[in-house]
């Protein structure tokens, strides 16, 4: 593989010792039910994230060919070379501030989106260096094509 790109290794682990915390908070609690729930509750979410985050490394990875690697949930998707419609950036305002998503258009509609949790870098750094490796790119961004 020449480039991967993964949930930052770090901050997957402190997601997984925050659960924990929250865990030996709601044991702590036992004399009040309520917190109990709502601790015990969010110490099993704080858990499951970042399990997903530790278990899907790396994310997305560039291999020779080139050809994608996307690991989700429900395993390893190989995308060949061919089956890249384009990828774009998503630029996405709010009120606080911006964000960027990298867009991967595959046939029949289908979208791959990553943000910068589950890279691990900047999605504009990552789509330079899918484009470089000679996927088709698309400034326009996904909104705005065709």
């Amino acid at each position: 593989m020449h480039e991967q790109w993964a949930t930052p290794l770090p901050g997957a682990i402190a997601l997984v010792g925050v659960g924990i915390a929250l865990a030996a908070a709601a044991a702590a609690s036992y004399t009040d039910p309520p917190a109990l729930i709502f601790l015990g509750i969010a110490a099993v979410i704080v858990i499951v994230v970042g399990a997903f985050a530790l278990a899907r490394r790396p994310r997305l990875a560039l291999a020779t060919g080139p050809a994608l690697i996307v690991k989700t949930v429900g395993g390893t998707r190989h995308v060949a070379f061919d089956d890249v419609e384009r990828i774009s950036v998503l630029h996405t305002r709010r009120l606080i501030g911006s964000s960027r998503q990298v867009v991967i258009d595959l046939p029949d509609d289908r979208l791959l989106v990553f943000g910068r949790w589950d890279l691990g870098e900047e999605p504009t750094v990552v789509v330079e260096k899918l484009r470089k490796a000679g996927f088709p790119y698309d400034d326009r961004g996904p909104a705005d094509a065709d």
